[in-house]
């Protein structure tokens, strides 16, 4: 794994809402410890009404549905064709569970391969790019397990140009771009998932690709200000996910791998 990556994931790890929010009730009750009572209950009240705001949906949705609804408009949209063919990110495999039972096991995103397995049927002359490098020692790959997908869906493997070298979304771009052949001007339909569009497009963009976003993997009903039945456990992990998007359009931006900080259609 490149050191960038490992940086990266490891600040992430630290800075993750659901992560943060133990950094600081570990704060507060070291804070009690050392007699400054008030100082540490202030700090449990902000983690309280935080916990409160997440678990209701209410927090998560203000991160969650600016990102997902940038490129809403886009949603199952295919009329702009002829296109040059079709890139799907990976990141919906789970390396783990597919290697130890020997079958697909896909997360939360699986729409990504879904939906790419639905547009290689309705557009059954259009080559298709995978971005996914993620390995594991001993483990499958990303690109095996998305093989494995495609041939049990029916796809042509003749068709799909697997990237297995890439890491993040970034990288993903680069890769992509050295398979698209000089003749294929056109645009490619890009699947991957609506909260994760708006970063995608910015570096497919810088890297010259011409594409057609087509979004994916919907966590919202595209209402910031829903309040939904209390779900920590899901409100914190789409939070998780908001802001890492949100992090990693600024970072990309800052870094120059987008020219845009926030991506428009």
């Amino acid at each position: 794994m490149a050191w960038d990556n490992i940086i990266s994931r490891g600040i992430w790890l630290l800075i993750q809402p659901s992560n943060f929010l133990f950094l600081l009730l570990l704060l507060a009750a070291l804070l009690i410890w050392k007699g400054h009572k008030k100082s540490g209950l202030s700090i449990i009240g902000v983690c309280l009404t935080l916990y409160l705001l997440v678990m209701t949906s209410f927090l998560t949705n203000l991160f969650m549905v600016p990102l997902e609804k940038r490129f809403s408009s886009y949603t199952n949209s295919v009329d702009h064709a002829p296109y040059s063919g079709i890139i799907v990110l990976g990141g919906a495999e789970r390396i783990n569970y597919s290697t130890y039972h020997d079958q697909v096991v896909l997360d939360d995103a699986a729409e990504r391969l879904i939906e790419a397995a639905k547009l290689a049927r309705q557009f059954p002359t259009l080559p298709i790019i995978y971005c996914g490098g993620g390995r594991r020692d001993g483990m499958m790959t990303e690109s095996v397990i998305a093989e494995k997908f495609f041939t049990e869906a029916g796809i042509d493997l003749n068709r799909i140009r697997f990237d297995d070298k890439s890491y993040n979304t970034y990288t993903n771009a680069l890769e992509a771009k050295k398979l698209i052949k000089p003749d294929e001007v056109g645009q490619w339909l890009l699947v991957t998932s609506a909260f994760h569009m708006p970063r995608a497009v910015g570096v497919y963009r810088k890297a010259l690709i011409s594409i057609q976003p087509y979004p994916v993997d919907y966590r919202t009903e595209l209402n910031a200000f829903k309040i939904n039945p209390p779900d920590a456990g899901q409100t914190f992990q789409k939070l998780d996910y908001a802001i890492h998007e949100w992090v990693g359009l600024m970072i990309y931006y800052l870094t120059g791998h987008s020219d845009d900080l926030y991506p428009a259609p």
